[in-house]
């Protein structure tokens, strides 16, 4: 063997083996930093009761580092920000939410990719490593048990446009993503026309995912068009009476996080960002928030959630190309 081809052996099983191998070095820097600097602002759109338990695991698992975390509507989040960046007053760190990637655009997220990025879900992996999905809501058709007949039970969309579920659908009220993710995947017309022929149905529009499925669950209305699985899955974990139909290809909305990159401790950023895409942080944000995780090796709760499901990502939206999307869904749905 010549000697050059021994140093890089040696230099390949140094990195293999290597008790402290790079990315270890790099989260410990990290950490030694963030406890310097002892606080982390976390932005985010989930609930503080769903996001308790997973803040005051971090703060102990990482003692010196004090998370305050500000919730809001995504719109609304975003907004906040860029009132603070006009006013060159930076608070947040992290931002976790759907419409995190719009920062992006903006300018006013770091570019960093997280070690624990390499155990996520390639397909939902941001090309350029901006952003770092946290979890995913998959869109599912959801309906009541005792109303619904098994025999009765949706197969497909098409079988919304039967007269028999007239005036017994439900939607909810601003499921942009999945009106035009269903449209990419079946052909803008023939998509369009099967919404037309389920909306001949008159389905009652409401607001709000977790309101959807509590009225599904009572029985106000026997089937949502569309809901997301883990609402379904909460609802029957504590006994309600409803179940889901997921149509393949799954159109799947993304949740990322993005580190700010005028962040006041980016520190406690990267090892917050790290940690909760982390195996252990994805199986605390399922096993405490019912979340739908982005890791290979993590499950939902439970599995059929995704598993054995063709999962496609919906594409964010923004501009002239929401407020279309936007027009043509309520033109669709609510005849206006």
């Amino acid at each position: 063997m010549s000697n050059r081809y021994l140093v890089t052996l040696a230099t390949c099983l140094v990195l293999l083996f290597s008790p402290l191998p790079i990315f270890a070095q790099e989260l410990k820097a990290i950490e030694e930093g963030a406890k310097k600097e002892g606080k982390l602002n976390l932005y985010g759109s989930i609930r503080e009761d769903e996001g308790k338990a997973i803040f005051d695991t971090f703060e102990k698992k990482y003692p010196g580092v004090k998370l305050d975390y500000f919730r809001s509507s995504e719109d609304k989040l975003v907004s906040r920000i860029l009132v603070e960046a006009k006013a060159k007053t930076y608070n947040f760190d992290v931002l976790i939410t759907t419409a995190a990637g719009h920062l992006k655009s903006l300018g006013l997220a770091l570019k960093w990719s997280p070690p624990s990025a390499s155990g996520i879900i390639p397909d939902l992996l941001d090309p350029d490593g901006t952003t770092v999905p946290v979890y995913i809501n998959t869109n599912i058709i959801q309906y009541n048990t005792r109303l619904v007949a098994k025999a009765d039970v949706p197969k497909g969309y098409e079988d919304l446009t039967h007269p028999k579920w007239k005036g017994k659908l439900c939607l909810e009220d601003s499921d942009f993503e999945w009106f035009v993710g269903l449209q990419s995947s079946m052909g803008k017309e023939k998509a369009l026309d099967l919404f037309r022929k389920i909306a001949a149905n008159q389905p009652a529009m409401r607001n709000g995912h977790g309101l959807l499925s509590d009225l599904v669950s009572a029985g106000e209305c026997p089937i949502a068009i569309n809901n997301y699985g883990n609402q379904v899955a909460r609802a029957q974990k504590k006994g309600a009476p409803t179940d889901f139909v997921a149509i393949n290809p799954v159109i799947t909305i993304v949740a990322p996080g993005v580190v700010s990159n005028n962040s006041p401790h980016p520190n406690a950023a990267k090892l917050y960002l790290n940690w909760i895409t982390s195996k252990e942080g994805q199986e605390f944000i399922v096993k405490n928030g019912g979340r739908i995780p982005v890791r290979v090796d993590v499950d939902p709760d439970p599995p059929r959630l995704t598993k054995g499901l063709k999962l496609q990502v919906a594409k964010r939206m923004e501009g002239k190309e929401l407020k279309d999307a936007q027009a043509l869904y309520r033109q669709t749905w609510q005849g206006r």
